[in-house]
């Protein structure tokens, strides 16, 4: 048997394709991140929390519409240091997701370059790029993407500091794990620290081949613990649990046991196991995540069977590739395990599987008079001939082009929904009706993520009403009702402003003088 080496090359991406890589991604981004105007229920929800931190310097525990948030506050702490420099807006509420973007194509492009030379890193660069859900994750004001960026820089930092063992890439990995809780709580070191111990396992099981079956798992468990030892320092451990466990008590002294209850026990226990609101809704299939895996990374997952092929012939991949498949096979495994399953959970596996393309695409293109794309596709002679491209080049350009179609069709798709199910005009008739300090209310039966939109949008907050009008509520207040709204009608209250979206629609009613 033999094993996979890696594509001659450099070994290091190029100051030049850093910058190619973010020029490329800042460019891409910069409608998306302004348009459309964000009327979503998940941006609204984190855009009052950004609210919160810039208008009142709520940065321990802030609130969204006088709620306690649902995540921790890294995404928010990055949105309002933003924001103390530009001011505020839909577009500084989404930076948290573009930046961390930029970190997940270069820690991807760089990782690539490690395991398999330049070529692999910017084909793995590539690569993301083509994925729409790296996309959508981009250009959102949700928290995944900055979860998945402190995944991805805490692995690197990992397998820079396993092949060196520098202490650099061990701090770097330690905070990129403190990092990872801040973003979205334990499983920000829990994910991590399951792929490094899988990946350190199988390899000390690999290193004691020669070694007796009877010993052999004995020996194995020795050699994984004491590189375990070695990634082990204490005064990086109590480094992490002064921030982590810093932020955690002092949030829990200003949000008491409901923000345990939130953050600690629903968030995740209940999450994880499908228990409290989380069971009510139903359980997914078991193979959400892996359809997904599937049907989500077209083309970039048939690396994988790539692999899995040339794995039966007996080609046995190099240290990078293993750590690559323990990267993305403990992910879907998690989150398959997981009862909530949500497709932005396989995210954190997207630069594993992308190297991996790149890796194959490198490989399969390494010849400078190659005739054929990945060894099976022919190129025409035509445009070997006129063009001058050899298999690398024209793959480039179709990636390229790929690439390009990826994000023009998504970001088609996301203004097309949001122009029909947008309460951004109710919004604009609700300030234009609305006296700048008079108080708004919301019925009992609005939908809350209505509400936490409308209380974005206006700046202002809305509490709740269980009826309308409230008795204990100045008659002059203003109320949000489901329209139509008849029964207001009946109560002697005015229609000022209704909604006119596909779906439920809201309506603005007051008493009438």
């Amino acid at each position: 048997m033999t094993a996979r080496t890696a594509v001659p090359s450099l070994r290091a991406l190029r100051t030049i394709d850093v910058l190619w890589l973010a020029v490329v991604l800042a460019v891409a981004l910069a409608v998306p991140l302004h348009l459309p105007p964000i009327a979503a229920h998940g941006e609204s929800r984190e855009g009052l929390v950004v609210q919160d931190v810039v208008e009142h310097g709520n940065w321990v525990l802030p609130r969204r519409n006088g709620e306690l948030p649902s995540k921790p506050p890294l995404f928010h702490w990055i949105a309002a240091s933003v924001a103390r420099v530009v001011g505020l807006s839909d577009a500084v509420v989404r930076s948290p997701s573009a930046i961390a973007a930029g970190a997940v194509l270069l820690a991807t492009a760089a990782l690539g370059a490690m395991i398999g030379g330049r070529a692999t890193g910017l084909l793995a660069a590539g690569a993301m790029l083509g994925i729409h859900g790296f996309w959508e994750s981009a250009w959102e004001a949700r928290v995944d993407m900055v979860f998945a960026a402190t995944i991805t820089l805490t692995l690197l930092a990992f397998f820079r500091w396993y092949r060196d063992r520098g202490l650099g890439a061990q701090a770097c990995c330690y905070l990129g794990a403190a990092c990872g809780v801040l973003a979205k709580g334990p499983a920000g070191a829990v994910l991590p620290g399951l792929v490094i111990v899988a990946f350190v396992a199988r390899e000390a099981w690999r290193t004691t081949d020669t070694t007796p079956m009877t010993s052999r798992p004995r020996d194995a468990l020795a050699e994984a613990l004491r590189t375990m030892g070695q990634l082990w320092s204490w005064p990086l451990v109590a480094l992490v649990l002064a921030i982590d466990v810093g932020w955690y008590a002092a949030a829990f002294a200003r949000g008491g046991r409901e923000f345990l209850a939130l953050q600690l026990v629903r968030e995740n226990l209940d999450r994880v196991v499908g228990r409290g609101v989380f069971g009510l809704h139903g359980g997914r299939s078991h193979f959400k995540i892996v359809k997904h895996l599937v049907t989500d990374l077209v083309p970039w997952n048939l690396a994988l069977v790539w692999a899995a092929v040339a794995w039966v012939r007996g080609v046995r991949a190099d240290v990078g590739e293993r750590f690559l498949h323990a990267w993305w096979v403990v992910v879907v495994a998690v989150f398959t395990a997981a009862y909530g399953k949500r497709d932005v959970y396989l995210l954190p596996a997207y630069p594993a599987i992308a190297i991996l393309a790149g890796r194959v695409m490198a490989s399969a293109t390494a010849a400078p008079d190659a005739t054929r794309l990945f060894g099976l596709v022919p190129i025409p002679e035509r445009v070997r001939r006129r063009g001058g491209l050899p298999a690398r080049a024209l793959l480039v350009v179709l990636i390229v082009c790929l690439d390009a179609t990826v994000l023009t069709v998504g970001e088609v798709q996301r203004l097309h929904q949001v122009r029909k199910r947008s309460l951004l005009p109710f919004a604009r008739a609700v300030a234009e009706a609305m006296p700048p300090d008079a108080s708004l209310y919301a019925q009992g039966d609005v939908d809350g993520s209505d509400v936490q939109v409308l209380a974005y949008r206006l700046h202002r907050p809305i509490a709740l009403a269980p009826i309308v009008p409230a008795p204990d509520v100045d008659a002059a207040s203003w109320y949000l009702v489901r329209a139509p709204a008849e029964h207001a009608l009946a109560s002697g209250m005015r229609v000022a402003a209704q909604s006119t979206r596909r779906g439920p629609n809201l309506a603005l009613v007051t008493v009438s003088r």
